[in-house]
């Protein structure tokens, strides 16, 4: 139902758990009106031995809360349509005199009456209903309140989040992220010695590029032609330097770690590997 159908009057049907014949209730708005607010309504028309029992209302199988706007916890369903008379003398007859329930949308809700109330608990419900009815015509005043220039003066000085902390506002926790940004790393230490591993917004602008356009290609330092021709010649001098220097290599190799690649360390061990099966073969024919 629409909001503006909140604030038309609303009929509530009281129907109650004992043998009391229901009671007809019209609230002018079901925005403006608390279910504290409304069973002091039906306090005041219940007999004599029921007037001081504990109430409860009910709505679809739920116990109404105490301070919530009506409007929030029944369905109210749509006005009935006016009905139209046919022939001119009945509308003659009736002009004017058309029920005003006619177009009112009604609501039943039922009404558990429990044990009896202290004159004490009456009044402290009586105060609950009226301070529980003002704060619910304060918060509807103040819906009405732009402020939503002040809300984007306050977040435009706040800088949007890059990279993978974009995720964070896509429901994704902090400890996810960081593993997320922890295996691209893992990725990255593939393609990147240590000294040329991406930092700062240089991290942050692969990880977008890895997010928005190929994640193949920002994975691997964002050009994937690039970054296949320089796997290639790692290999190729890798495999060079092993075959034709290996002793030279194999120190350099022990000594500098963290020069080379693993792309070019594996290179390297591989034409090792090719110069002592050479040299195995020689010696054994």
């Amino acid at each position: 139902m629409s909001s503006s159908s909140h604030d038309q009057p609303v009929d509530l049907v009281i129907r109650f758990t004992t043998a009391i014949p229901d009671v007809v209730i019209r609230v002018p708005s079901a925005k403006l009106t608390t279910p504290l607010g409304l069973r002091q309504q039906i306090r005041s028309q219940l007999p004599a031995p029921y007037a001081a029992n504990r109430l409860r209302l009910i709505s679809a199988g739920k116990v109404l809360p105490d301070a919530t706007a009506l409007s929030k916890c029944i369905n109210i369903p749509p006005p009935p349509p006016r009905a139209k008379n046919d022939s001119a003398g009945l509308k003659d007859k009736t002009k004017g005199k058309a029920p005003a329930e006619s177009s009112v949308s009604r609501v039943y809700i039922h009404c558990s009456i429990g044990d009896a109330l202290t004159p004490e608990d009456i009044a402290s419900e009586a105060e609950a209903a009226e301070k529980a009815d003002k704060a619910l015509l304060t918060d509807v005043k103040g819906e009405s309140t732009p402020t939503s220039n002040q809300d984007a003066t306050t977040t435009s000085s706040t800088p949007a989040p890059r990279g993978f902390d974009r995720l964070l506002s896509a429901g994704f926790s902090p400890a996810d992220v960081a593993n997320l940004r922890a295996q691209f790393m893992a990725i990255q230490a593939h393609t990147h010695t240590p000294d040329t591993m991406p930092t700062g917004d240089e991290l942050r602008s692969l990880e977008e590029r890895w997010l928005e356009n190929d994640p193949a290609n920002a994975a691997n330092g964002g050009a994937a032609g690039t970054d296949e021709e320089g796997g290639l010649e790692d290999m190729l001098w890798g495999n060079l330097m092993g075959f034709f220097w290996p002793i030279a290599a194999a120190c350099w190799l022990m000594r500098e770690e963290g020069i080379w690649t693993r792309r070019m360390q594996i290179s390297v061990l591989s034409g090792l590997l090719v110069n002592l099966t050479f040299g195995f073969l020689r010696i054994t024919s």
